[in-house]
């Protein structure tokens, strides 16, 4: 189960291994960032997804991440929980995704500041993956209220091009809304 401190233990890792003090955290840790009274089955995760912003060699700094704190790793071995080198591409998100994002910095990493997204736009991005486990983290978070439907419903028009239709996502958040019994009425 991830919680902050391994989250924090994790930010300092990536800062040691890639010589960076400034990541994006995307996925399901987000929650922990920036929400409270978070069901157990959204934190059921051992990693953490992040990426070194704005710098041409990204892909090498996530390969890096991988090799040294990733799932295999000794660190990983050690520790029971590991982080994901991604890129900036994995989580397709609305474009205007970093105006609502919020940087945390932590006592217990000095120096290191994490640009976290919001949660509806991770939701989003979990929409467009679909799998099992994105599905069960969306019910979860939208039963307790931790995200919303409609908030993730204004956002589809400022997908990339690289998600789903917005028929198809629309029809996503549908699912999501009858599975969650929430009133939705989604936008033409």
């Amino acid at each position: 189960m991830m919680r902050k401190d391994k989250l924090d233990h994790l930010f300092r890792a990536a800062g040691e291994v890639t010589g960076h003090r400034r990541f994006v955290l995307v996925g399901s840790a987000v929650v922990l960032i920036r929400c409270r009274n978070i069901p157990g089955d959204m934190l059921l995760t051992p990693e953490a997804d992040l990426y070194v912003p704005d710098v041409p060699n990204s892909d090498d700094l996530s390969d890096a991440i991988d090799a040294n704190i990733g799932q295999g790793s000794s660190f990983h071995q050690q520790y029971g929980y590991y982080c994901d080198g991604v890129s900036p591409e994995t989580a397709l998100m609305p474009s205007d995704w970093s105006a609502r994002s919020t940087l945390y910095a932590s006592a217990g990493c000095p120096g290191i500041t994490v640009i976290v997204p919001d949660p509806d736009d991770v939701a989003l991005a979990k929409a467009v993956a679909w799998r099992e486990k994105d599905k069960n983290w969306l019910t979860s978070g939208l039963r307790s209220r931790l995200l919303s439907i409609d908030a993730m419903a204004g956002r589809l028009p400022g997908m990339p091009a690289a998600a789903p239709p917005g028929r198809e996502m629309k029809r996503r958040l549908v699912w999501l809304a009858a599975e969650c019994e929430l009133v939705f009425f989604p936008p033409p």
